[in-house]
């Protein structure tokens, strides 16, 4: 059973990564909407538009609460993420809010023994709470997007194999969540196959949307698929499983081309069809996994 102070640091520290997570999705899946798809990615920018006011109250709630390491690991934004986040406003008209990102900044850390208020477990309950239902809501659109780009009633320029992708993140997000609603000391134990897989999806979809000029981006991200796909194979099976030493430096190397990658991009260094932004969002994911890790 969750303490009420683990309760409150827990799900502060899950929502601030995974509701600018979730807003992403819905950001790319708007951008990535052909003119016929107009009412499916209104709906898509309604719930970014959501997902930014919750956003918004985590970073309130979370002011002397996180850990210091927990707010400069780069699992809630980066160096890159403002100015991605402008350039992504700027390329596709879509409202990227990069306000919220500027009041995370002034987020104090935690300062001695932490001490949680019955208004705050209470404000943090309705939080996830809220979260919560919209999640379930969000998971049903991406559940119906992905059926009919399946089933060929939709196109789009998001690959099918990524809309699975964003919709296991949201299942993920919605089993944290309830499993921080019964106070369950387990909510954030059984991560590690879940973003190994992970990591092998990124550079997969990284590697097909560079330019077929980029020879050198493409054989970095397809030698990074091929490394994530091993260590994948190894957890399952017992007696190979990666260890952590192996498994922490392996996602140090993919959170680097993460990162080059979308320095590259936002320099115009490298020709691709990816936002800065869904680079930058892939480089946070790999923070966050390093994050647990350690």
């Amino acid at each position: 059973m969750l303490s009420k102070e683990m309760y409150v640091q827990w799900s502060l520290q899950y929502n601030l990564f995974w509701l600018r997570i979730m807003k992403e999705h819905a950001i790319f899946i708007e951008a990535t909407m052909p003119p016929p798809g107009k009412s499916l990615a209104q709906k898509a920018d309604a719930y970014k538009q959501n997902y930014d006011q919750f956003l918004l109250t985590a970073i309130t709630l979370s002011n002397g609460i996180l850990p210091l390491d927990a707010l400069q690991s780069g699992q809630f934004y980066t160096q890159f993420t403002e100015g991605a986040e402008q350039d992504a406003e700027k390329y596709t008209g879509i409202s990227t809010r990069p306000d919220i990102t500027r009041k995370e900044y002034d987020v104090a850390p935690i300062y001695g023994e932490l001490s949680i208020s019955g208004n705050l477990e209470q404000d943090v309950n309705h939080l996830n709470q809220s979260v919560l239902t919209l999640t379930e809501s969000f998971i049903q659109f991406q559940s119906d997007l992905l059926n009919d780009r399946a089933s060929c009633r939709l196109f789009t320029m998001m690959y099918t194999g990524d809309i699975l992708h964003v919709l296991m993140e949201a299942k993920r997000y919605q089993m944290i969540l309830a499993a921080l609603q019964n106070r369950d000391e387990n909510a954030i134990e059984d991560y590690k196959t879940f973003w190994t897989n992970n990591m092998a999806d990124h550079v997969k979809v990284m590697r097909g949307q560079f330019d077929p000029t980029e020879a050198a981006y493409f054989n970095k991200a397809n030698q990074l698929a091929e490394l994530f796909d091993t260590l994948s194979q190894e957890e399952t099976n017992a007696n190979t499983y990666p260890s952590n030493q192996e498994l922490l430096m392996s996602t140090n190397e993919v959170r680097d081309f993460k990162a080059d990658t979308t320095d590259a991009i936002m320099r115009c260094k490298v020709q691709s069809i990816m936002l800065a932004l869904y680079t930058d969002h892939l480089l946070r994911e790999a923070n966050h996994f390093i994050y647990l890790m350690k």
